[in-house]
């Protein structure tokens, strides 16, 4: 006669005590059941819950590893296998056994979902969105797997994507503040503002002290331009929630929106010691480090080698330099970023792209835009190959770019938002460079090259700030794509009247506390004078900076602010100025071109590295560097000395913007002649 009836009836006994909470009698059971049958794996799974439920976890580990030797492949074995592990901050070896766990039952949708989880948790959105949609189709009214699809849909850049299942879950549940959260999110992705701000204001209306909502809300205050009420709510999110971490980095961001980069500083590493590897959010602090006077060069070299040795691993082998190994054969050349959109970049990439000589280049487009737009439409038929990566993962995209066999790959980005860094970290060209978007190092050996230029990165000063090696242009950086719409030039407006006007439009994040203090001493120097700034959007941050030149003795009248204004008004406010100031130690870029493009010459101080000397290579490019002081105390000379030359200024005034178009600055053919040559260069070094 078989024992197994006896056994059964046994595990049945077991199951019942289990099931009405006599925990104890049940593991006493599920025991003498393996003394009698040790290989037992329905038992041994149970067993180890219980266990799991007294807190004695590595017994119930060795419990659920009996279960797969008897019955390899187990779905209940690796499934609560993968919740010890998830529990434990393991994700990777959660998501192994989950997946198994589907592999024998592919209708386990606590498995799918708890694979989601921990995909999520090692920053797989992409898998994440597989699993929750596993859990979606098999448990349609489950508002948490539609929840779930469609945060990991956002989270890997699939927004459009992501809207449905969270209406979805919205629509069953309506009264969760999570998911009109979720919802809003994906909105406001999509540019859908309007309607993200209103979901959150619901979120908040069900719980008033909903963090994410908070930080929700304050997201697309920003967007529709009210910053400071975006201020209020991040600043109530970590209020609330001290260790929401996005929330944390927000606030960097809008603090420094108001001309408060070193509070910003203190933020953004707030955010991260609440997410210690977020790459975003550190390339936003090392970012913001440039804006800083208290912190040196080489502290921020520093800060950037310890990104890349937190995120990008051990740097690979360079692939090999594709054939035929021709030194003067076309040059399938690549530019990596973000940018290809309506933002101040796009007119140097357009540069690039139009002046290639497609005899010497072949042009490839990898661009990381996440909305296309105009601008994006009107670049794209200018590569020879356009390749959208917004979308894709970065193994997905560097798959991409090395299938396209480029000879060289050059990231316009830097740590700016959107960058893909750590594509270039994994090397799929065999040589790689950053140039222009960033003025400062990556932080990584992989990147071969910063594009620089003598005069922004002197021969022999420099050099032991990067990481890369510093690929020296003969003349210029950077060119100036002068605009096509701009108004005409205006009469010096300090010719008819006894006043002097001051001005600069660029981020108030720049207006360090070094170069505030030097623009004060600039006023006090030149009574009569007056500053224009630009504030953002920001009537806080204007006022604090009110506040700031106050306190250094500069009565109000004597600082105005604007606000940000669209680009035909951008461009008028430079009729108020008579000489431009460049803030430091991050200096104006295309702000600077502007200025000049106005009439408008840019007094700047020649500093220690490229980030600190774009503004003495762009008025030694225009044949004016008379206007580069050597030190803080050295412009305020310099302003003092300028206010008294009206007539030479004036005439300055009234040929500058012929004297830019004639200049090294926007000689876009050339520029890119220059470039084409070095890069042939050092692509020849490569050779076998």
């Amino acid at each position: 006669m078989s024992i197994m009836p006896d056994l059964d009836a046994m595990f049945a006994r077991a199951v019942a005590a289990h099931q009405s909470g006599d925990f104890a009698a049940a593991e006493q059971m599920y025991r003498e059941l393996l003394r009698s049958y040790p290989a037992h794996a329905p038992a041994l799974c149970n067993l180890g819950v219980l266990l799991v439920r007294a807190g004695r976890v590595d017994e119930a580990a060795e419990c659920y590893n009996l279960a797969l030797a008897a019955a390899p492949g187990h779905p209940d074995a690796h499934f609560n296998l993968g919740n010890l592990y998830r529990r434990a901050s393991r994700p990777r070896e959660a998501a192994g056994h989950y997946q198994a766990c589907l592999a024998a039952n592919p209708a386990h949708a606590g498995a799918a979902f708890n694979l989601g989880l921990a995909l999520s948790a090692i920053g797989d959105a992409a898998g994440a969105a597989e699993s929750f949609a596993v859990v979606a189709r098999l448990e349609p009214t489950n508002p948490d797997g539609h929840s779930r699809l469609g945060d990991a849909l956002v989270r890997a850049g699939r927004w459009a994507e992501g809207v449905t299942p969270l209406q979805k879950a919205v629509e069953l549940r309506p009264d969760d503040p999570r998911n009109l959260y979720n919802l809003g999110l994906a909105l406001a992705a999509g540019g859908e503002t309007a309607d993200a701000h209103e979901l959150h204001q619901r979120a908040l209306r069900i719980k008033p002290d909903y963090a994410e909502a908070h930080n929700g809300l304050g997201l697309a205050l920003e967007a529709m331009g009210r910053k400071d009420d975006a201020l209020f709510h991040y600043q109530r999110a970590v209020e609330l929630k001290p260790d929401l971490g996005d929330a944390w980095s927000n606030l960097g961001t809008s603090l420094a929106e108001q001309g408060r980069p070193e509070e910003a500083v203190g933020c953004f590493r707030e955010s991260l010691a609440r997410q210690p590897f977020a790459p975003a959010i550190h390339s936003n602090l090392l970012l913001h480090l440039n804006y800083s006077s208290r912190i040196t060069p080489e502290q921020v070299r520093d800060e950037h080698v310890a990104w890349a040795a937190r995120f990008a691993g051990p740097t690979p082998d360079a692939p090999r330099v594709p054939e035929p190994h021709d030194p003067d054969r076309r040059l399938r050349i690549g530019y990596l970023s973000a940018d290809f959109r309506g933002h101040t970049v796009a007119g140097f990439i357009e540069t690039l792209l139009r002046h290639h000589d497609r005899e010497r280049v072949e042009v490839f487009a990898y661009a990381s835009v996440v909305r296309p737009d105009d601008t994006t439409g009107r670049l794209k038929p200018l590569a020879d190959h356009w390749r959208p990566v917004g979308g894709l993962t970065d193994a997905q995209a560097f798959d991409l770019i090395r299938g396209d066999n480029l000879d060289v790959l050059i990231d316009l980005g830097g740590h700016t938002a959107g960058n893909r860094l750590l594509i270039m970290a994994a090397r799929p060209a065999p040589v790689q460079a950053t140039l222009f978007g960033y003025p400062n190092t990556t932080g990584l050996k992989a990147v071969d090259y910063r594009i620089s230029d003598p005069t922004s990165d002197p021969p022999g000063q420099t050099e032991k700030l990067y990481v890369e090696s510093l690929l020296r242009l003969p003349e210029a950086a950077w060119v100036y794509a002068p605009p096509a719409d701009a108004p005409p030039v205006t009469v010096l407006p300090a010719a008819s009247q006894r006043g002097f006007t001051f001005g600069c439009l660029n981020n108030p994040a720049k207006i360090s506390d070094a170069c505030l203090e030097t623009w004060a001493a600039v006023l006090q120097a030149t009574p009569g004078s007056r500053l224009v700034l630009l504030a953002g959007q920001s009537h806080a941050g204007a006022k604090r900076l009110h506040d700031r030149f106050a306190e250094r003795g500069i009565l109000r009248e004597r600082v105005e602010f604007v606000f940000r204004v669209p680009k035909q008004e951008y461009f008028a406010t430079y009729s108020r100025f008579d000489l431009s100031l460049d803030p430091f130690p991050y200096n104006g870029g295309v702000t600077t071109g502007d200025s000049l493009w106005m009439g408008v010459p840019v007094l700047t101080v020649a500093g220690p590295s490229y980030v600190s000397r774009q503004g003495v290579m762009a008025m030694t490019a225009v044949g004016l560097p008379e206007f580069a002081a050597r030190s803080p105390e050295d412009l305020v000379r310099l302003a003092k000395e300028w206010t008294g030359r009206r007539d030479e200024l004036a005439e300055i005034r009234a040929g500058l913007r012929d004297r830019l178009a004639k200049s090294l600055l926007a000689d876009a053919p050339r520029y890119v002649r220059n470039l084409e040559e070095a890069l042939r260069n050092v692509w020849r070094d490569r050779l076998p």
